[in-house]
C-alpha cells in the first residue's frame, strides 16, 4: 500500500527541525516535542513519523478522558487513507 501524505525529510526539516531530530533519536528535544503535541487540537495539520516515513496527516481524535491517557492525551491522526495513534510513538507536531 502507498501511503498518502508522505513528505521528504527536507520538507519536515522546515516545519520542524527540533522534531526531526527527535525522531531520529535526539531524545533531548522530548520536552519541547511534547510541549507542542500537547497543545494540538482536532482538525489541525500536522507531521508525523509513521513506517519510517514522515506524513503529513489531520488530528481526528483527542481523548484527554481515557485510561491510556496517564502522561498525556490520547491522540489518532489520519492521512485520508488510514489513522494511527502517534502518543507514545512518534508523536506529532503542528504543520
Amino acid at each position: 500500500m502507498k501511503l498518502k501524505g508522505i513528505i521528504s525529510r527536507d520538507e519536515a526539516l522546515a516545519v520542524s527541525s527540533d522534531y526531526v531530530a527527535f525522531v531520529e533519536g535526539d531524545f533531548s528535544l522530548f520536552n519541547k516535542v511534547n510541549e507542542k503535541f500537547s497543545k494540538l487540537k482536532r482538525g489541525q495539520c500536522v507531521i508525523t513519523f509513521y513506517e519510517g516515513k514522515f506524513v503529513r496527516a489531520k488530528v481526528s481524535k483527542i481523548d484527554h478522558n481515557s485510561w491510556r491517557a496517564i502522561d498525556g492525551p490520547v491522540v489518532r491522526v489520519s492521512n485520508g487513507e488510514c489513522s494511527w495513534r502517534v502518543d507514545g510513538a512518534g508523536y506529532a507536531c503542528p504543520a
